[in-house]
């Protein structure tokens, strides 16, 4: 954790480390929950949970979940770059009433 001591930190440092934040943010939302056929509403409240999840365990949600825009077409829509464990924590928030859903998760379980 870094600790500024009200000190100004140098933009230098502030790319630094957004680049080691942002090395293990491969995944976007979109692509990966096409495939389990959800809606963006859908996509937003299980990575909402998710990122509680990670505030319930004092882990910076902000190394696993990045809010990007993308313009296409003259339209700007918003998806998340997730890390591996913020694709994990978003398919078990996700509501298993969707029949896809529900057997990704129960296969995470099944022992």
């Amino acid at each position: 954790m870094l600790i500024h001591y009200n000190e100004i930190v140098p933009q230098g440092i502030l790319d630094f480390l957004e680049a080691i934040y942002s090395r293990d943010i491969k995944y976007y939302a979109s692509e990966f929950l096409n495939e389990f056929e959800l809606e963006d509403e859908m996509i937003e409240t299980a990575i909402e949970r998710a990122i509680n999840a990670c505030s319930s365990l004092n882990i910076p949600y902000y190394i696993h979940f990045r809010k990007i825009y993308i313009a296409e077409h003259s339209v700007i829509y918003t998806d998340w770059k997730l890390s591996s464990l913020g694709c994990y924590l978003t398919v078990v928030n996700c509501d298993p009433s969707n029949p896809l859903i529900a057997k990704f998760q129960t296969s995470l379980f099944a022992v």
